[in-house]
């Protein structure tokens, strides 16, 4: 069972009324008006019981919530009992394994991986668990991800930039100039794309919102400045509405159709690649696919790399411009 935010907090309150040994069996309204004072809301009466249930019903909590009909309240019928304390099961410890097994394996090298497996040890510590040689030798999950690639260095600092709004300046290199400019960013998130990862963020050079290879930035440094907030919208449409990371300069989001032969067909039914997505598929097993998207780089790079077997019927200028590449 998934616990919103909101149930969850309210299950802290509900936890904190069975504790309270001064003023025992809370009942339902004293629960509600303790809801109110602590969260400033006030759930039902209706919604207080139904947690009730779910927190005695959950497989997570197992509360043993009981109703004493002698002092028309609720009491936890394990004093020891409490949310705040819910030991591991098996299943639990054999599932945080093996996401930290999955966190190792992916892109993103060494620094994202021992921020995680140390917090992770330090659960596991605390319930006497460790990790097998065999579970720790055996590769189970294989990304792309290289050993010894550029720019996984600053992720640290780039990720808390984004996350704490932070300005910061940098040498960035272009490989198509090949040259050397020092920028100022104002960050906005970390994006990976086909196992390279990018930094988005409002460039005061460009006076827009950019996209920068982490291989492709030197000395960063922490700006004491006022951050630049990017539209939200705008945020959005330069980092969902896309295929890649690269837009084309000068195009809008747009409805792109392009028709696949049946030797491909089933490779974009299985991987679309992007949510906006459709098909329309033909008796002869080819099939004409949809996305709504802003053009990037990376989608014509993608339709060339199949040939013959992938047409773009619209737009026009997409259609000519990946014929004449």
């Amino acid at each position: 069972m998934d616990v919103s935010k909101s149930a969850y907090s309210r299950y802290r309150v509900i936890d904190k009324m069975l504790k309270n040994t001064f003023r025992p069996y809370p009942t339902l309204l004293d629960i509600q008006e303790a809801c109110e004072r602590s969260l400033d809301k006030t759930p039902s009466l209706d919604t207080l019981e139904k947690d009730i249930r779910n927190m005695k019903q959950s497989e997570v909590f197992e509360a043993p919530i009981v109703y004493c009909r002698k002092n028309l309240g609720y009491y936890y019928s394990n004093p020891n009992y409490s949310i705040n304390s819910i030991p591991l099961t098996d299943n639990d410890i054999s599932s945080i394994k093996e996401a930290l097994d999955l966190v190792k394996n992916l892109g993103g090298g060494n620094r994202i991986n021992e921020r995680f497996s140390d917090a992770i040890q330090k659960i596991l510590a605390t319930y006497k668990e460790e990790f097998p040689d065999s579970d720790t030798k055996r590769k189970i999950i294989q990304t792309d991800y290289v050993e010894g690639a550029k720019g996984y260095e600053n992720f640290n600092i780039l990720f808390n930039a984004c996350k704490n709004q932070n300005p910061i300046s940098f040498v960035h290199y272009s490989y198509t100039k090949r040259e050397f400019k020092s920028v100022i960013v104002h960050p906005i998130r970390l994006k990976e794309f086909e196992n390279r990862w990018y930094l988005i963020g409002y460039s005061e050079h460009h006076h827009s919102i950019r996209t920068f290879g982490l291989d492709r930035m030197y000395e960063v440094v922490r700006l004491r400045k006022k951050y630049i907030e990017s539209d939200s919208d705008e945020i959005e449409r330069y980092c969902t509405a896309i295929y890649g990371v690269y837009p084309i300069e000068n195009q809008a989001q747009q409805i792109i159709t392009f028709l696949t032969s049946i030797s491909i067909t089933n490779y974009f039914e299985a991987y679309p690649i992007h949510p906006s997505q459709t098909a329309e598929k033909n008796e002869s097993g080819s099939c004409y696919f949809t996305i709504n998207v802003v053009p990037s780089m990376e989608l014509v790079r993608m339709f060339r790399s199949y040939g013959s077997n992938l047409k773009v019927v619209y737009p026009l200028w997409l259609k000519e411009q990946i014929k004449s590449l």
